[in-house]
């Protein structure tokens, strides 16, 4: 998945996991459980569209956490129950609100899956069961162009991908 989506804050593995940056240029505690996080400028998702803040309260939100009717909830459980909401505070700010103190923020905003990671909301004009299987639209090195259940799934490079360097691979099946 890291691949085709990003997470706000990475583990860096090769230097015993520390936490670094990901789609934020820094991130700020405000108490025990607030942290504040400075969106990096010029991240494009897939679809071509600009990260913002209204882009990670919709990836941290219920809706695009648990889907429709709540069928993800065990799942989403799992990483990201401690959330309480998201704040925006301008197109490049927010604040994430935990469920009272919460020391591991960082690291829960750092794991590695769907649920912690930022999306574009043009997911939400489609359904939630098509975005987490065919139609996923993130901001990873790698966009999905096809994929067969259990069969093979089929990346091309994201030629508008803000790390600084283009992907090592034209595409990768």
């Amino acid at each position: 998945m890291p691949q085709r989506f990003e997470t706000l804050i990475t583990f860096d593995h090769a230097h015993d996991m520390a936490l670094r940056p990901g789609l934020t240029e820094r991130s700020e505690r405000i108490n025990a459980q607030s942290l504040r996080l400075f969106l990096r400028k010029g991240v494009a998702f897939h679809d071509r569209t600009s990260l913002t803040a209204e882009d990670v309260a919709f990836s941290l939100g219920p809706d695009h956490l648990l889907g429709p009717g709540r069928s993800g909830i065990s799942e989403a459980l799992q990483s990201l129950d401690r959330l309480e909401k998201v704040e925006i505070v301008d197109p490049f700010t927010v604040i994430v609100h935990a469920k009272g103190g919460d020391a591991l923020l960082e690291q829960r905003l750092a794991a590695w899956d769907r649920r912690s990671s930022v999306s574009a909301p043009s997911v939400a004009a489609g359904s939630w069961e098509r975005w987490t299987t065919t139609a996923p639209v993130g901001s990873g090195p790698y966009k999905l162009v096809d994929h067969k259940l259990d069969i093979r799934v089929s990346l091309a490079a994201h030629d508008s991908y803000w790390g600084g360097r283009p992907p090592p691979f034209d595409g990768i099946e």
